[in-house]
This record gives C-alpha cells, structure tokens and sequence, in this order.
C-alpha cells in the first residue's frame, strides 16, 4: 500500500509540475505578446510626438532666444509625451551634445547628479539607459534599465527626435511601474493560480513585480526544459519562466512557490492512505471472522479422532451450524465412522461375552465340554474375524481421512499462527488457496469503490470519437479464456467500419467486459453468444445476446440495481456482489447513453448499449 501511494504521489506531483508549467508557459506568451503590442504602439506614438515642429525649430537651433509663446508650444509638445500613471514625472528635451533645453514634469536638476544626462541618473550611479549623443541616423526607441529610487521602481526612455534623417536631438521620459488591479485580476483568472508577475533587467540582477514592488535578487538559479526553479534570500523556492521583451533591456517572468505544487497530491494522499487503511483493517476483519467459523469446528473434529484413537468410541463432532458444506460434509463422514467403529466394537466385545458363558456350562459335563469347546472355538473364530474386520475398518479410515485430516491440521496450523508445526506442502496449497479467496476479495472491493466514486460524481469522462470495430475486437482477448472454459461459441458481427461513437475508450471497455463477463456466467457450457451493432443518424447500438438462463420478467426493472444478481443462491453462489451491470448502467449514462436489456427466462437476454453517434461520422 505504501508503494502504490509513493508511486500515486509521485504521478500526482508530476502532473500538477506540469500543469503549472503549462499555465505558466501559457500567461507568459499572452503577456509577452501583450507587451511586445504595446512597446510597438508606444514607439509609434513616441516617434509621432518626436516630429513635433515645436521641438524640430527649438533643436535646429539651441543658442537662438526663445519667446514666452515658442516654450508653451515646446512645453504643450512634451506633455503630449506623458502617460496619466506618470503624471509628475520628468519629460525633458535634450541636445546629442548633452544639453538639455527644456523640461516639463518634476525637475530633477536639485539632484546631486543633476548635471548628468538622464540615462545616468540611477541608483548606485549604474547606467540606466543609452542616449545618443551624436547625429546619427538612428531612429529607434530605447528603454533603459529599471531601478530602484524612494521606494517605487522607474526607467527612462529615449526618443531621438530626427530631421531630414539625422539625429538632432532625443526626447528623455521617467517612467515608473504602477499597480493596476484589473491587470492583475486579469492575470489570475487567464492562470488559475496566485502567480507571480515580475520584470527584471537583462543587464544587472534587479528585479521588481509588475506593480512597482521591488522583490529579492536570486540566490541560486537553474535553468530547466520548461523555465527555471530558482531560491530566494530565506530558502523559498520558486518555478517559473520568462521571456525577454523585443527592443528593450527588460524580461517578464511569471513564477510561483514551489509549495503549491505539492500541496494538493499532499491532501490527496492523506485521504487515500486513510481510506486505504480503512479497508486495510475492515478487510483483515473479515478474514479472522471467516477463519474462526472454519478453524472451530476443525480443531473439535482434530480433539474426536484423537479420543477415538485412545479408545472413546463414543466420541462424536457436534455440528456448528456455520461452517461450509465441506465442513460440515466431513462431521457428517466422521460420525458415520466413529459409529461403525463403535457397533463393532461392542459387537465384539457381546461375542466374547458368550464365548465365556458357554465355556463355563461346557465345563459340567464331558459332553458339554465337547459341545463348549466346538462352540467355543467357533466364537474365537467370529471373534477373531471381526477384530480383523475391525482392524481392517480402521486402516483403510485411517487411509483415507490421513489427507483430508493433514490439510485441515494445516489450515488450523497456518491461521493459528503455526502452533501445530512446520510449514509443509499441504499447508503451502493452503497458502494458494487463502491467496486466490483474497484476489476475489480485492475484485469485489474495486467493484464497491468503482461504485462509490460513481455515486459520489468523482470518475472523468474523456469523450472522443472512438470507433466501434477497433473496440470490438480487442474485447474477445479479455474474454477468450473464460469461454474456452465454459466451452461457448462467441461470434462478433461487426457493422459498418467507418462507425465511430462519442465515447470514452476505457469506460466503453468496461462496460462490454462487465456485460460479457455476466453473459459468460449465466450460459451454460456449450452455450452461445452473439455481439452485433448497428448505427442510424444520431446513434451507434452494441447488443451482446446469450442463450443463458434468462431473467423473470418480474426482475428486469431490478437487474441494474446495486448488489442485485440474477439466479442468486444460497447452495451456489454466482460470484461477485452485483454491482458490474449497475456500474455499466451508470457509466453509459455519464457518456451520454444508456443501458437496456431484454430477456426470455430459459432462453436467454440480450443487453443494448446505445451510443451517441460521432458528429463527423454521421
């Protein structure tokens, strides 16, 4: 049992990793497309604000004076720059030689590193961006590198401003990560789960999340086929993947606690190993009651033959009223014996009897001894016979109760713990016999959780077209042996090959085993059974047909009730517990279809299964 769960746990872990693997891998490529979008349109409109007239006549000529009216129109020009989740941030316009002309927005000339270009006002005075500081012919947008400053996390973009395809001048916005809640909501409903969004620099190890929060750098990373799993400060593990974004020095990652991924098969494992136990123990229960009901009446039978082997003929097993027939059979067999023994005993014992009484009257006369002696002789004789008619009696008993008396002596040894000796050859085919009763126990308890999980909603379904040929034909390895067995003539009629139903593949399995098995059963040897399908419009139909027993009308509207079997008794039993057409019922029902039957009792029933036909087929 504890193999089965280490190996269900594993398969659990497993799956989930790679659920979570797929969801992770799933958001990352909406949000880097998502991004990439974005990043373009933003360019475009950057590039579209960049050729401005306002700003082309401030940079064509920087050292010119400048009205009131020229610096509202470059000012309106900025602003039309900025975002509303950036509102009061720096937008500057700056010269390729390092001098800025104008500014709107916060001023960050007070800084202590005010006299520096934009891309090198960072934290720790590393470089945050690339601004061009020649008149080239490059047009392209760049982004620099996130840091982190007053708590919030901020970048700068460069946007060069061109003139007759040359560089005259760029464009330097501040900008900052901000919360969005519905970006986030977002984000959790495309997922499923409570991910981790975060964007990090290329150049250097800051990271922050999506929202503007900085987060702790990496300890260790590695680098795995679907992402990475990496440590933070304080040992917290984490899964995840990312994507670099096209044109900037930025990546997005989408990662989450290496916890949640064990968490669930966790708690499913707890439910199976105590359910587990449960039957565990309910099972071995059972076992000891059926064991006491048939160690009893061996272990008085054991005590009866050995009183009679000392000489107590009168000895006889009392009958418990609970044992098996073979049990009881083998009582009934012994006190036929001890009786016989018994009768001969006292037989015996009322000749010899007579024998002296008529030596002592022969004694009287010469005649009468004569007589005496003829009878007496004759006596000894009778007697003579029928202690070796006795004798005889006994040995051959003894013969032949020897093998049955050594394996139940080795039934009573092996279930009272070996108290009676050694494990020898009987008491092995005994150990055969207690595992074959188990097997049969494990089949009725799958039939029984089969049946709860049914009841409780808990079996999946996975409906797909399935072609009905195919299907048949793989049935008849499952059930050649049992035929053979009981001697049947089995015939699959097959209809069109291009008939496919809407099925699950497995469930449909197991409903044909379940009614072939049942078919099987009730057929009597040289029997027949016959498996035809058909297919209209909208449904496929599969009718297995036996010449059986047949079922009482009276009984049809029960068969597919649990625990119900057809032809029950209490001399002979048909295996099982009844669930099987029950379980098949149900599972039709959960793919669509349904389960019917029609008998003749005698003669025999033909079940039908009917299917839902494949959209494509039809």
């Amino acid at each position: 049992m504890a193999f089965s769960l280490s190996l269900t746990y594993k398969a659990l872990v497993q799956g989930r990793s790679e659920t979570l693997h797929a969801r992770i891998q799933g958001l990352l490529r909406v949000l880097a497309q998502s991004t990439e979008a974005n990043t373009r349109n933003r360019v475009a409109a950057l590039k579209g604000f960049a050729g401005d007239s306002a700003l082309l006549r401030v940079l064509a000529a920087p050292d010119a004076p400048r009205s009131r009216a020229v610096d509202s129109a470059v000012a309106t020009a900025l602003n039309r720059v900025a975002i509303p989740t950036d509102s009061g941030l720096p937008i500057e316009l700056w010269t390729t030689d390092g001098r800025r002309l104008a500014s709107v927005g916060k001023d960050v000339r007070g800084d202590s590193i005010a006299a520096l270009p934009p891309e090198l006002r960072s934290l720790r005075g590393h470089q945050v961006g690339a601004a061009p500081t020649t008149s080239g012919a490059s047009d392209s947008v760049q982004f620099g590198a996130l840091y982190q400053s007053t708590g919030r996390v901020y970048f700068w973009v460069i946007t060069p401003v061109m003139r007759e395809g040359r560089r005259i001048g760029y464009i330097a916005q501040q900008r900052r990560l901000a919360p969005n809640p519905l970006v986030m909501r977002t984000i959790n409903d495309l997922s499923g789960e409570q991910l981790d969004v975060n964007v990090r620099n290329t150049v250097d190890p800051f990271i922050a999340t999506i929202d503007g929060r900085p987060v702790s750098a990496f300890v260790k990373r590695d680098t795995v086929d679907s992402g990475y799993v990496a440590t933070r400060t304080g040992g917290a593990r984490f899964v995840g993947a990312e994507v670099a974004v096209k044109g900037t020095q930025l990546a997005i990652s989408v990662e989450g606690p290496e916890s949640s991924i064990v968490a669930a098969p966790r708690a499913t494992i707890r439910r199976l190993a105590m359910i587990s136990l449960i039957l565990l123990v309910g099972g071995v229960s059972v076992v000891w009651a059926l064991s006491r009901q048939i160690t009893r009446p061996l272990v008085d039978l054991t005590t009866a033959a050995e009183a009679i082997a000392h000489g107590e003929y009168g000895r006889r097993v009392e009958s418990p009223g609970t044992a098996s027939d073979e049990v009881e059979r083998l009582g009934a067999s012994f006190n036929r014996m001890a009786g016989e023994v018994e009768a001969a005993q006292s037989l015996l014992a009322s000749q010899v009897e007579e024998a002296q009484a008529t030596s002592e009257e022969l004694e009287e006369t010469n005649i009468q001894l004569q007589q005496a002696s003829t009878s007496a002789d004759e006596a000894r004789d009778a007697a003579l016979d029928a202690n070796r008619a006795k004798s005889d009696f006994l040995a051959v008993m003894s013969h032949e109760l020897r093998t049955p008396l050594n394996a139940i002596g080795g039934y009573a040894e092996i279930l009272h713990l070996g108290i009676y000796g050694t494990v020898n050859d009987a008491q092995q085919d005994a150990l055969r016999r207690i595992s074959r009763s188990q097997q049969t126990l494990l089949s009725l308890i799958n039939d029984v959780l089969n049946f709860a999980k049914l009841e409780a909603g808990e079996v999946q379904y996975s409906i797909t077209d399935v072609a009905v040929v195919p299907a048949l034909s793989v049935i008849e390895d499952f059930v050649l042996p049992q035929l053979r067995r009981r001697n049947l003539t089995y015939a699959v009629h097959p209809c069109d090959p291009s008939v496919k139903a809407r099925a699950d593949a497995d469930k449909l399995q197991q409903i044909l085993i379940n009614l072939l098995s049942n078919a099987i059963k009730y057929t009597q040897e040289g029997g027949k059974i016959d498996v035809t399908c058909e297919a209209d419009d909208a449904h496929v139909r599969i009718r297995i047909t036996d010449t059986g027993i047949g079922i009482a009308t009276d009984r049809l509207a029960k068969i597919f009730d649990p625990f119900i079997q057809v032809g029950r008794a209490l001399n002979r039993p048909h295996e099982g517990v009844g669930l099987g057409l029950s379980i098949s019922r149900d599972l039709a029902s959960g793919m669509g279809g349904a389960l019917s039957v029609e008998s003749v009792l005698g003669e025999g029933s033909t079940f039908t299964l009917t299917l839902e036909r494949s959209v494509k087929a039809a």
